[in-house]
C-alpha cells in the first residue's frame, strides 16, 4: 500500500513538471519580446514619402529637428499635432526649415500655391483668362495689343529664362529682401545681407555710402518702368509690369529706346544683362491679390511682391528694410530728412494689411523679418 501511495505522488509531480514545460514552450513561440516587435518607423523616422501624404496641416510646429518618438498609446485621445519635420524629409538642404515644406502651418498652407509659375516663360505659360482680364484693368495704357505677340517681340530682345526653382535637396539658397525704408539706416545689417544666397532689392535703391547698413550685394533687383534705373552686370533685372506698355517698353529699353512715356516720363535705354531678365507673370500678380492681400487695395504693393516671389524661388527668406518709422513716416533710407513722407497714401495699396501678413509670415516662422 505504501509503495503505491508513493508511485501515485511520484505520478502526481511529473504531471505538473510536464505541464510548466509545455507552457513555457508555447509562450517562447507565439509572444517575441516588446524591444522586437515595436513598428521600425519610430527607430529609423518617418519617410519622405509620409510627409508629401500629409492632407491636414498641423496646428503648431516648430522649425527644430525632430527626435525619435515613441509610438502613441492606442488608448490616448488624438491630437491635431503631426510629426515635426526631420532633416531627411526637407525638401531642400536647409538646415533648419524649408519654405515649401508645407504642413507645418495651416495659415501658409491655405495661402501658398507651389505650382504657381512666377515668371513668364517664352512658350507654356497658360495665362488664366480670369487672372489676365484683372490684371490688364490694373494701369489701362494698352492699344488693344495681343499679349502674345507683345512677348514674342519681347523674347527677340531678351533670353527666355531657364532657371528651375525648384527646391533640391543638397542645396539652402538663402535669400534676403531687402527693402528701402529710413529704418535701415538705425541698424548696420550689411554683412549679414550681404551673407546670403540672393540679395534682392528694388527701386531705386542704392547701396554706395550706406553698406554697412544695407551691404553692397545685389543678385536681384526688382522695378517697373517707372522706377527703373540701370542694372550692374551680372545681375537679374526682375520687371514688374502693372501693364502691357511696361512689356513694351522693356523690349524699346533694349531696342529702339523709341518708348519715352507711359504715365510719365521714364528712361528711353536700360544698361542690363539681357540675358538674366526676368518678368513677373500677370497671373502672380493676381495670386498675390487675391492669396495674400485678400482683396485688400487694388493692387499689391512692389514690396509686397518682392516678398511673395521670394517665397516662390527661395527656401529660406529674411526681410530688412520694411516699415516707417517711429513718427509713422515712410521715407527711402537714402534721403536727407527723415520726415519728408516721401511715401504718401494713395489708396492703390493697403499697407496696413500688407504690413500684417508680413508679420505673420514672420510669425508661422516662414521669414526672419529685421525691423
Amino acid at each position: 500500500m505504501l509503495l503505491r501511495r508513493k508511485l501515485s505522488f511520484a505520478l502526481f509531480i511529473a504531471a505538473i513538471l510536464f505541464l510548466m514545460l509545455a507552457s513555457q514552450s508555447i509562450n517562447k513561440r507565439h509572444f517575441l519580446p516588446v524591444s522586437l516587435t515595436l513598428p521600425t518607423i519610430w527607430a529609423t523616422g518617418a519617410s519622405r514619402d509620409s510627409v508629401v501624404g500629409l492632407t491636414e496641416a498641423p496646428a503648431d510646429l516648430t522649425n527644430d529637428d525632430a527626435e525619435a518618438t515613441p509610438p502613441p498609446s492606442m488608448n490616448q485621445p488624438k491630437t491635431k499635432e503631426e510629426p515635426k519635420i526631420t532633416s531627411k524629409q526637407r525638401s531642400c538642404g536647409c538646415s533648419k526649415t524649408c519654405i515649401s515644406d508645407l504642413g507645418t502651418s495651416s495659415w501658409f498652407t491655405q495661402r501658398y500655391n507651389p505650382k504657381m509659375q512666377p515668371i513668364i516663360r517664352k512658350n507654356g505659360n497658360n495665362f488664366d483668362p480670369n487672372s489676365l482680364k484683372w490684371w490688364l484693368g490694373l494701369q489701362h495704357s494698352g492699344n488693344g495689343q495681343n499679349l502674345e505677340d507683345v512677348l514674342s517681340k519681347l523674347f527677340q530682345v531678351i533670353s527666355p529664362p531657364t532657371m528651375d526653382f525648384s527646391p533640391l535637396p543638397t542645396v539652402c539658397r538663402k535669400c534676403a529682401v531687402v527693402g528701402n525704408s529710413g529704418n535701415l539706416r538705425l541698424h548696420e545689417y550689411g554683412s549679414q545681407i550681404d551673407s546670403h544666397s540672393y540679395v534682392m532689392r528694388m527701386n531705386k535703391a542704392v547701396t554706395r555710402g550706406f553698406e554697412k547698413h544695407v551691404g553692397n550685394r545685389t543678385t536681384h533687383h526688382l522695378i517697373y518702368p517707372e522706377s527703373a534705373v540701370d542694372i550692374e552686370p551680372g545681375v537679374n533685372l526682375v520687371l514688374l509690369p502693372f501693364k502691357v506698355r511696361d512689356l513694351e517698353w522693356l523690349t524699346s529699353a533694349f531696342s529702339t529706346g523709341e518708348i519715352k512715356m507711359t504715365y510719365m516720363r521714364v528712361k528711353d535705354r536700360l544698361v542690363a544683362d539681357t540675358d538674366k531678365v526676368m518678368v513677373l507673370n500677370p497671373t502672380f500678380f493676381k495670386y498675390v491679390h487675391d492669396h495674400w492681400n485678400e482683396n485688400h487695395g487694388r493692387y499689391p504693393s512692389t514690396g509686397m511682391l518682392a516678398i511673395i516671389f521670394a517665397l516662390h524661388i527661395c527656401d529660406e527668406v529674411s526681410v530688412f528694410g520694411y516699415g516707417a518709422n517711429e513718427q509713422g513716416h515712410w521715407h527711402h533710407y537714402w534721403e536727407n530728412n527723415r520726415d519728408a513722407g516721401a511715401f504718401r497714401k494713395t489708396g492703390v495699396h493697403s499697407g496696413d494689411f500688407e504690413a500684417q501678413v508680413i508679420q505673420q509670415l514672420n510669425k508661422e516662422g516662414k521669414i526672419t523679418l529685421y525691423l
